[in-house]
């Protein structure tokens, strides 16, 4: 069997953290991880990095086989387990991937240093898990580790390679078509085994720290944004630095270093923010440490660490402080001899999870090993119910009456319309329900001042009369006489926004039977002009209102339930939209909502899919477009979904009313985009609406459901600690 000698140990030294996960503060320190699961790649495998290389939202690990000269790719089923692999050459003993789209094209491509043959071949993605043939590209000799980034900021992917034998760091930068320019090579100390990727001096550029093991230190190249490099500063580290990774360990906004060293421990470089660092601080870990991966393992909201270890078999975590410091490692068995460790939710429960691949096993293994550490809590008193119209479809909450607490107005799904409305105690308790009529067949209101003498109105969507009615508010809770405006066929949901700058309310409604949204600017009196149609996908079923291109003018996100997509309708700013740019949602998405759940300050959607029994992530890019959908599974049969934050961590989460199972599912968002494992409350029969709104008083956050078939509103108080 052909092994690496002690030259080539550093095989996984370079970008270890494939998905650096945080997550929301818990109560909890400590962390726990199940026994490893082991699944089978090619031969000798040395590298695992993590993507979704088949667009469904569950991670896949794509392995460097050292034995083979390939690629194995295993393809996530969501709940912690992978698929048989599937084998794609590579060069010659390929130690390193990384996972990037480097012809723009939506798909995740990879990138492979191959050891012997000098090079990178950059496998690109076909979408479905398969990848084509290698297109390779010189760099240097015996490159050991290849990170990605985008180096001269014209939007494309370019690459960092870490060539062991000639001592340097060859930048390849990116054509944006999966083609490469020439290498241009950067001067690093000896025998460099690892490359990351940060921004050290907080210029916007982006930098180089690269691992020595020659040298014993760590060289950081400052990136001048036109994929040039300052010459190298170096910085002491352990003895035989293998692997380098990134992270602010001791919360001061500078990105700081974490070193594996293969003889010693684990060095961290605290960062000045000026890419400079402070003298390193050294702490024990497993046997001979040879990758080093970081995420948030315990929830705390802190940085972890954890290191492969080659010479004692084993995967150790290490639970930051928050200071820069680390505890004493958790040990975790892994198969044999691990070489590199990634970092994955691989069964969509919002924890982070561990993968490494074990290299002196001729049949290469991967050993998978799967966080099971509690995390922060949520809870809800059980549901009262209150007795609303028939067949309540929707609720929104606002201040009526100008007591200064939440009630609730419900649009009642029945032939002649009806909105209840629901005065607040201020307690969690509401009043008996007052009835006003609407159009016919209401599914949908909001709240709004649209005459401009601060009280409270109400629009309402009928999906009998094609039409919206307007309820213009008293203030006492009362309401005059409906106005009605004229919509599409079949309006669904309704929304509210000054989409031409005017400083009145206008409208938005979304018609299932005419495949559009009608848009009702307003004239600032109550009244409404002539809508203007806007075509979607197929029978849109609801629309949220955001900013997500950041141009400051509202845009519309609408679900098709028909298409399983969503449409983005950039907004003009005077009333008008742009075309629809359609995005692939779950099966018969019916709701959607708008948040920030990646805290990268861009607006991402939540569309709840009631066929799939589970809710679409896409996370916005700030530009109008978004990252393609991860699926997280809630309950039967989805019908509506709200954001909020539950648990007062600062992290939005989500809550989903789903009719079958007749309950809320409440998913605590870790602040990147993930979400923990759904946890239930009960509602009433056949719930099919969910609102927020703090009905008592003590600051957290409630939920307000609308119960079809029990004619019902239930409240559910939150009660968190």
């Amino acid at each position: 069997m052909a092994t690496l000698n002690e030259k080539s140990i550093s095989i996984c030294a370079g970008l270890a953290v494939c998905c650096v996960l945080s997550s929301a503060t818990a109560q909890t320190q400590d962390v726990s991880f199940l026994a490893q699961w082991s699944f089978a790649a090619g031969r000798e495998s040395v590298w695992v990095a993590v993507g979704d290389f088949n667009g469904d939202g569950r991670l896949d690990l794509a392995v460097a086989n050292w034995g083979s000269s390939d690629v194995s790719v295993l393809l996530g089923n969501g709940n912690g387990t992978f698929q048989s692999p599937r084998n794609f050459a590579a060069g010659a003993r390929p130690l390193s991937i990384a996972v990037g789209d480097f012809n723009g094209d939506g798909v995740q491509d990879l990138a492979v240093a191959n050891y012997y043959s000098a090079n990178v071949s950059v496998l690109l993605g076909n979408g479905d898990g398969n990848f084509q043939a290698p297109r390779n590209f010189v760099v240097g000799n015996m490159p050991y580790s290849v990170a990605v980034g985008d180096f001269n900021g014209d939007g494309w992917m370019d690459l960092a390679v870490a060539n062991s034998s000639s001592n340097n760091v060859a930048v390849l930068l990116g054509n944006g078509d999966g083609s490469f320019q020439p290498a241009r090579k950067f001067v690093t100390e000896s025998l460099p085994y690892s490359v990351a990727v940060g921004d050290f001096n907080g210029d916007g550029w982006q930098d180089l720290a690269v691992a020595n093991n020659g040298s014993n230190n760590v060289s950081v190249l400052l990136g001048n944004g036109d994929g040039s490099f300052q010459s190298a500063r170096n910085f002491a580290a352990g003895m035989n630095p293998f692997s380098i990774a990134k992270g602010d360990f001791n919360g001061d906004g500078w990105m700081d270093l974490i070193v594996a060293n293969l003889y010693s421990n684990v060095s961290v470089l605290l960062g000045n923010g000026d890419g400079s660092f402070q003298a390193p601080r050294n702490f024990a870990a497993g046997g001979g440490p040879v990758s080093v991966a970081v995420g948030d393992f315990n929830g705390d909201g802190w940085l972890d660490v954890a290191t492969a270890n080659l010479f004692s078999d084993d995967v150790s975590v290490l639970l930051g402080n928050g200071n820069g410091d680390f505890q004493t490692p958790r040990n975790l068995a892994v198969r044999y001899r691990p070489f590199c460790v990634a970092v994955g939710d691989f069964n969509g429960d919002g924890r982070p999870d561990l993968a490494a691949p074990n290299e002196f096993v001729e049949l290469g293994t991967i050993s998978v090993l799967i966080n099971n550490t509690r995390t922060q809590e949520v809870d809800f008193v059980p549901a009262r119910d209150f007795v609303a119209g028939d067949t309540p479809f929707s609720i929104a909450v606002g201040d009526f009456n100008g007591d200064g607490i939440a009630d609730l107005a419900v649009a009642n799904h029945v032939s002649a319309g009806t909105v209840t409305i629901l005065l607040g105690n201020g307690d969690g308790s509401f009043g008996a329900p007052r009835i006003f009529a609407g159009g016919s067949f209401s599914t949908s209101v909001a709240v709004g001042d649209f005459n401009g003498d601060g009280v409270l109105d109400l629009a309402v969507a009928n999906g009998g009369s094609n039409d919206v009615s307007v309820l213009l508010g008293i203030g006492d809770g009362t309401f005059h006489v409906a106005m009605s405006f004229a919509a599409g066929t079949g309006p669904l949901s309704i929304g509210v926004g000054d989409f031409n700058g005017d400083g009145w309310l206008d409208l938005a409604v979304a018609n299932s039977n005419s495949h559009d949204v009608s848009v009702l600017l307003g004239r600032g009196d109550g009244s409404f002009q002539i809508p203007e149609s806007i075509a979607t996908g197929r029978r849109p079923t609801s629309l949220a209102v955001g900013d997500f291109n950041g141009d400051g003018r509202l845009d519309l996100a609408v679900v098709n339930s028909n298409s399983y997509s969503v449409s983005v309708l950039l907004g003009n700013g005077n009333g008008t939209f742009e075309s629809p740019r359609n995005l692939s949602a779950g099966r018969t998405p019916v709701s959607v909502a708008v948040g920030d759940f990646n805290g990268d300050g861009w607006q991402d959607l939540v569309v709840a899919n009631q066929y799939s029994n589970d809710v679409s992530v896409l996370l916005g890019r700030g530009d109008g477009t978004f990252e393609p959908a991860r699926t997280i599974p809630a309950g039967r049969f989805a019908w509506s979904v709200v954001v909020g934050d539950f648990n007062g961590d600062g992290r939005l989460d989500l809550a989903v009313a789903s009719s079958r199972s007749n309950d809320v599912s409440v998913l605590l968002g870790i602040g990147d985009g993930l979400f923990q494992e759904a946890k239930s409350f009960t509602a009433g029969s056949a719930p099919v609406f969910v609102v927020t709104g703090d009905f008592n008083g003590d600051g957290r956050v409630d939920l307000a459901v609308g119960n079809r078939d029990s004619n019902s509103v239930s409240i559910l108080i939150n009660s968190t600690p």
